[in-house]
């Protein structure tokens, strides 16, 4: 029986740095890949997609080399509303010039923002 389609069919792909034996993050330029110790130029990889568990193993079985999956802090890829403090994907949030909101948050400071709406029949 198919799984409904408001259901979520599984828990949402992991990023992942890629680090070795000496704590040093896989990182790429044009002419090719090295090991940096700064994270923040490392490579960041989708687990299932990249197929990374897969690809590790054919590293260690073909060349002898471990390497190791960390999971990317979900607050360096998600976007964290100023508001409500929720991490959301940076495609679901604004800027409205002072701050980063969700879809909701936004909206409720733009009803708090409008203008009254003036009554009809009264003069």
């Amino acid at each position: 029986m198919p799984l409904p389609v408001n259901e979520p069919k599984g828990l949402p792909d992991v990023r992942v740095h890629i680090r070795n034996r000496e704590g040093k993050y896989l990182a790429g330029r044009e002419d090719g890949l090295y090991f940096t110790e700064d994270r923040a130029t490392a490579l960041v990889l989708s687990y299932e997609a990249d197929q990374v568990a897969a690809q590790l193993e054919n590293i260690q079985r073909t060349q002898g080399v471990r390497l190791e999956p960390v999971p990317v802090p979900l607050e360096e890829i998600y976007e964290t509303c100023d508001r409500c403090q929720e991490l959301f994907m940076p495609v679901m949030t604004f800027f409205d010039g002072k701050r980063f909101l969700c879809a909701e948050c936004g909206r409720r400071l733009a009803r708090r923002a409008a203008p009254p709406h003036p009554r009809r029949g009264v003069a």
